[in-house]
């Protein structure tokens, strides 16, 4: 099936193909509903670890100028923020700002509508083929296709893209670069996505100079 990847559904070509994947960041509001519907499209919706989507954003800003657009700039991720850690004063004054509140807002959404299929990040890192087979298979698929297409899909093919779409790959890798204090701040502030999308903060312990230190280590 073909794949279709933009920043606003209005910039969907207006004939599109029979059968295809969109892949897009975007509100669950009335108008982006009814489109959805018109066109015959089913939600597949994917949570992550709030924190592990920060620091995956964070990353992502040093090689993908695209990022502006996400939600049409209400994200507010600044440029800048591209040459700080994720233990920088920087990163935390974003991560309690509205436009990380947006960011995280999305899945947030979809995850309480009753029709959307829905996908957790950690399941589908830890037995892939299993997980994503079934994904495949709700959506009227053959599960048994799953293994090569991963295997096409490598984080190897992935990091190698112009904009290094694959990095880390790692659930929790957020708890060696987000130091305690941070974190509880964070997840005080948008308790309500973590708590719908079942995540948490438990204590551990992290300097500052270490997480920084494995930051660079990862870059």
């Amino acid at each position: 099936m073909q794949e279709l990847a933009v920043h606003n559904y209005l910039d969907v070509p207006s004939e599109l193909p029979e059968r295809c994947f969109l892949q897009i960041h975007w509100y669950r509001e009335p108008n982006f509903q009814a489109w959805l519907r018109a066109n015959r499209f089913r939600v597949l919706t994917v949570a992550r670890h709030p924190l592990d989507v920060l620091v995956s954003a964070l990353h992502y800003i040093r090689h993908e100028p695209g990022t502006s657009r996400w939600l049409e700039g209400n994200t507010n991720l600044p440029g800048d923020l591209a040459t700080s850690a994720p233990s920088s004063r920087e990163f935390l004054e974003y991560a309690l700002s509205t436009g990380a509140e947006d960011l995280l807002s999305i899945t947030y959404q979809w995850w309480t509508d009753p029709e959307t299929i829905r996908l957790r990040y950690e399941d589908a890192v830890a037995r892939p083929e299993a997980v994503l087979g079934a994904q495949v298979a709700a959506l009227g698929g053959d599960s048994s296709r799953i293994l090569p297409l991963l295997e096409n899909l490598s984080m190897e093919k992935m990091r190698a893209t112009a904009n290094r779409h694959g990095w880390q790959g790692r659930p929790g890798l957020w708890r060696r670069l987000i130091v305690p204090q941070d974190a509880f701040r964070i997840y005080k502030r948008h308790q309500r996505v973590f708590d719908c999308l079942g995540y948490s903060v438990t204590p551990f312990f992290l300097t500052r100079k270490t997480a920084y230190r494995y930051w660079l280590e990862l870059l």
